[in-house]
């Protein structure tokens, strides 16, 4: 798999199946390997390996064992059989119920912290797509998207590890947003020279090639014989990502 695909697997954290578990500070000393005993009996249990179940957005249901959740797709285990599933054709995603935990806030609803995170990082996106409306050029857009990679590397780095499924699928949402507006501004680059439309070849930029083997509608929409076009490309990854921002979006609002 191309490298940029690659960051994306080791950034990601997979989505937790229950809230992650805050312990109770006790004020009294206990011996070092006790302490870890407790620990390790207390830890939120692993995602891989719960029990899913995949509603469709046309409306088929599929069961199975959690192997695998990545931005883009979740790999299950059903009747000795796998299968993997692209995200966009998933309408929900069902965890195995959990007993609550009394230490946790009920309701499935993240705290202040990551409100505020959530905030910020759809400010920052909002703000490249101002940019894209208004024509920016390239200099701009590389700025706007340096200014996004900041927020948005905190933001993964602080929730991608959540066991909570919100702020989990939140980080893998970024992630995943920022990748295709990172693609598009290196396709940008290889109109550098040309003037009016340009056209690419696949094997011009690993962007370009993980852009259409990710996005088989972006191949056909933008092929011109055995190029593509460098305009039509860029546009259809700033689509994805809004799609993405605005998934993100609606994530965050039926949290609160």
């Amino acid at each position: 798999m191309k490298h940029a695909v690659a960051l994306i697997l080791l950034t990601i954290v997979l989505m937790g199946s229950a809230p992650a578990q805050t312990r109770k500070k006790s004020h009294a000393k206990k011996p070092a390997a006790k302490k870890q005993a407790t620990e390790e009996k207390t830890a939120p249990p692993p995602v891989i390996g719960s029990s899913v179940t995949l509603t469709t957005k046309n409306g088929d249901q599929v069961g199975g064992t959690l192997l695998e959740l990545t931005a883009y797709s979740i790999r299950i285990k059903a009747d000795n059989l796998e299968s993997t599933i692209t995200l966009d054709t998933i309408s929900t995603i069902t965890f195995a119920a959990s007993a609550p935990n009394k230490d946790q806030p009920q309701g499935g609803r993240p705290g202040g912290d990551f409100s505020r995170s959530i905030e910020a990082i759809l400010t920052a996106f909002q703000s490249l797509a101002a940019e894209i409306r208004n024509n920016t050029g390239y200099t701009e857009y590389e700025r706007q998207l340096t200014a996004l990679r900041r927020v948005a590397d905190r933001f993964v780095a602080k929730h991608g590890s959540s066991e909570d499924a919100v702020e989990s699928r939140s980080a893998a949402l970024v992630a995943a947003a920022l990748t295709d507006y990172t693609w598009a501004r290196t396709i940008w680059t290889l109109k550098f020279g040309y003037s009016g439309a340009t056209a690419v070849f696949e094997t011009d930029s690993p962007a370009v090639g993980d852009t259409l083997s990710l996005y088989p509608d972006l191949r056909q929409a933008a092929a011109s014989g055995n190029k593509f076009s460098a305009d039509k490309l860029i546009n259809g990854l700033w689509k994805k990502a809004g799609d993405n921002v605005e998934m993100l979006r609606s994530l965050a609002s039926r949290s609160r």
